[in-house]
């Protein structure tokens, strides 16, 4: 075993605005100048932001908080179904989930992984005739149930241990965690609020840790705050910009030898401000004198448009978010032109499939194994975990699919390649996850009571059975109650 301690980021003495100051690209020794990009970071280093400034971002940026609460969201949003050969047991195993509030942790578990580099779920077994010892790995064999998952981050996290011996099955893989919390105790005596310090080792059985960001040699993840700050700090300087243009976008001036007069007398000017500043705030009549005047100055507009644009799209770029998305596309029906907005969603499709499956499945095994919840070993079933649709196509672009579909096939009969019957079956087989699914909507209304079909009948129904995914082994299933 080999102990790597986590290196915690804490706040250092300058401020995070004096920070940026340092590691501006657009600082006056860095500008049009021919120096490398290591040099905008002092001492050519790697950028690091300590606990307080992510907490800072986070809390103070809602644009840095859309971009790592909107993926998670999105990979969480509707959520998942549990299906196996055994329509009881994907009720009970669907419902376990729901009573874990699997979707909110999980949300929370993936927008912590994002935030801080590294994010954890605490797994609460409950074990047979057995105390409840973290630093022993979780007994599966004599699961009872989950009782609780919660998710936390890495500020409690004191040591990863990880596995070195080269001559262990486990070699580099995590061992365990150290955690440290403190719990609020109040001093009687004293009148006050203290905190003791309490740490406890956790096997690697008993939690779920992900990572982002982590390089090789690391001892932890990084924040996504460290790789896309530069393009926060833009839309931090496109916000006080744009305020300021709006602030003085229009605003008058007045020219009087008035003025030269009252400068002399504080209390004598302090009285023409009052009244200029009542009579010029509005576009209402004002009363000067012959030889005064006053003039209207309006802020030029051209151009800042294509700035603002370009912030989104860097924005878009160091995020893999697009910008029509960032701005507010409203989620479900996508019409076929959308293809920024399908890409967008394709790319959480490979984070559910990448990042969430796993954790998921791990999850579903335990409940499984767990003698008050499934009470089955998850390897001796067929089962699979199929995440809801993340959209839908507008109705106009389904019309121009099954349009296309359909000429496509009527081509293929026409040429002698499909039967009627076969191009019928393929323009109703829309479930792209079954593209071999033989039991259509037609040929399910004439289907017989199993006890009714002959031998043979019997057998190539059993066949075709066998060969159809759980999802749709169920289905057939019900056709028969």
């Amino acid at each position: 075993m080999a102990n790597k301690r986590i290196k915690k980021k804490q706040a250092s003495k300058d401020s995070l605005d004096e920070k940026v100051k340092i590691v501006d690209s657009m600082a006056d020794d860095h500008s049009a100048s021919a120096k490398s990009y290591s040099n905008l970071v002092p001492h050519g280093s790697y950028r690091e932001l300590d606990d307080n400034q992510i907490q800072q971002l986070d809390h103070d940026n809602h644009v840095a908080h859309m971009v790592i609460t909107m993926p998670a969201t999105d990979m969480t949003r509707n959520g998942w179904e549990f299906t196996s050969d055994n329509e009881d047991l994907d009720d009970l195993i669907n419902q376990k989930l729901k009573d874990l509030n699997s979707q909110n942790v999980f949300a929370q578990f993936l927008s912590d992984r994002l935030k801080w580099g590294d994010s954890f779920i605490a797994i609460g077994g409950i074990e047979g005739q057995k105390n409840d010892d973290s630093e022993e790995p979780l007994d599966t064999d004599n699961l009872l149930d989950v009782q609780y998952i919660q998710p936390f981050d890495r500020r409690i996290v004191g040591n990863i241990i990880t596995n070195l011996w080269p001559f262990s099955p486990t070699y580099g893989k995590e061992a365990n965690i150290q955690v440290t919390v403190g719990n609020s105790v109040y001093d009687l005596e004293n009148n006050m609020q203290t905190e003791n310090g309490l740490m406890k080792t956790i096997d690697a059985s008993r939690y779920m840790h992900a990572e982002y960001g982590r390089d090789e040699g690391d001892d932890q993840g990084h924040s996504i705050y460290e790789t896309i700050f530069d393009a926060l700090k833009l839309v931090d300087i496109a916000n006080w910009s744009v305020g300021q243009i709006m602030n003085d976008l229009s605003f008058k001036t007045y020219s009087s030898n008035s003025i030269d007069t009252a400068s002399a007398d504080p209390k004598q000017l302090a009285k023409l401000s009052g009244m200029m500043n009542y009579q010029f705030t509005t576009e209402s009549l004002a009363l000067i004198g012959q030889n005064d005047e006053v003039a209207k100055v309006g802020t030029q507009l051209t151009g800042v448009d294509s700035l603002i644009s370009f912030m989104w799209d860097n924005l878009s770029a160091a995020t893999n978010i697009p910008k029509t998305v960032l701005l507010g596309q409203q989620s479900g029906k996508v019409s076929g032109t959308q293809t920024d907005v399908q890409n967008y969603y394709s790319y959480i499709k490979s984070q559910q499939e990448n990042v969430l499956r796993p954790f998921l499945e791990r999850l579903i095994r335990l409940l499984l194994r767990a003698k008050n919840v499934g009470n089955v070993d998850p390897d001796s079933i067929n089962w699979e975990l199929n995440f809801n649709p993340l959209w839908e196509q507008d109705s106009q672009t389904n019309a121009q699919t099954s349009l296309a579909k359909a000429q496509g096939l009527s081509a293929l009969v026409q040429c002698g390649a499909l039967s009627p019957e076969e191009a019928h079956d393929a323009f109703l087989d829309t479930d792209k996850n079954n593209a071999q699914n033989a039991f259509t909507g037609d040929s399910a209304d004439d289907i017989k009571p199993f006890e009714q079909l002959t031998d043979s009948e019997k057998n190539e129904l059993v066949k075709k059975y066998n060969g159809e995914t759980a999802k749709h082994q169920n289905w057939f299933k019900r056709l028969f109650k």
